[in-house]
């Protein structure tokens, strides 16, 4: 089955983005700048790219939201948006890790499909959450994310086999020790977040696998536990 009307929604860091591609190949993107104000400005973006790209919110035939890692309020407040227009006009829902993302972009800007992408993201406290996602002809996007650790910025670039290549905007934070392994390929710093524009064409090829998900059980996906979780456990 071919979709046309396809949302995607990232909010997992600042900025974010929503995007919407209609029939006609017409896309049409909006950036939201502050994780602050995602909160407030992401319902009326959301209507905007969809009014841009040829057509009314409630015709949404897929949409797609970055499920993680990022920022607690920013993956909530996208993954519970993409949830209701999902439940709203019966539109097929896809969750995509923002690895996976980077990941499609990082290969298209490296020109290169057969080697795995190390990513890392700022999880805060000196530290990094890094995950490898792996080339698989078993995926729709053509790329598996394997599970993801936390890990010392120190201790990260360490870890790098030879030839490796890495992307994410975890690398801002270990750019001078990166740039010491001439070894490992650095993605340009424009494949380092998602683009909406990849996320599209990951959900529009999940959805025609039918490989979506249950809008009741979709949940963010965090670098580690809030710090009340954390505290409750303790």
């Amino acid at each position: 089955m071919i979709f046309h009307n396809v949302l995607a929604i990232d909010t997992s860091l600042a900025p974010g983005g929503v995007a919407a591609r209609g029939s006609a190949d017409r896309v049409a993107e909006r950036v939201l700048p502050e994780a602050g104000e995602h909160a407030r400005l992401l319902a009326a973006a959301v209507s905007r790219v969809a009014a841009d790209a040829g057509w009314p919110l409630a015709a949404t035939e897929v949409v797609v939201v970055v499920t993680g890692p990022g920022s607690f309020t920013g993956l909530r407040v996208g993954v519970a948006t993409a949830k209701a227009i999902a439940w709203s006009t019966g539109s097929s829902l896809v969750g995509v890790s923002a690895c996976e993302a980077i990941a499609v972009g990082t290969a298209a800007a490296l020109g290169r499909t057969t080697a795995p992408v190390h990513v890392a993201f700022d999880a805060g406290r000196g530290e990094l959450f890094v995950a490898r996602v792996v080339p698989t002809a078993a995926s729709p996007s053509g790329w598996a994310v394997e599970p993801g650790r936390l890990v010392t910025t120190a201790a990260w670039p360490e870890t790098l086999p030879a030839g490796a290549i890495v992307s994410g905007p975890g690398l801002a934070l270990v750019a001078e020790v990166i740039a010491a392994r001439p070894d490992v390929t650095v993605a340009p710093a424009t494949a380092w977040r998602p683009a909406t524009g990849d996320l599209i064409r990951i959900g529009r090829g999940r959805a025609a696998a039918g490989v979506v998900d249950d809008p009741a059980a979709l949940v963010p996906e965090y670098v580690r536990p809030s710090y009340a979780d954390e505290q409750a456990g303790s």
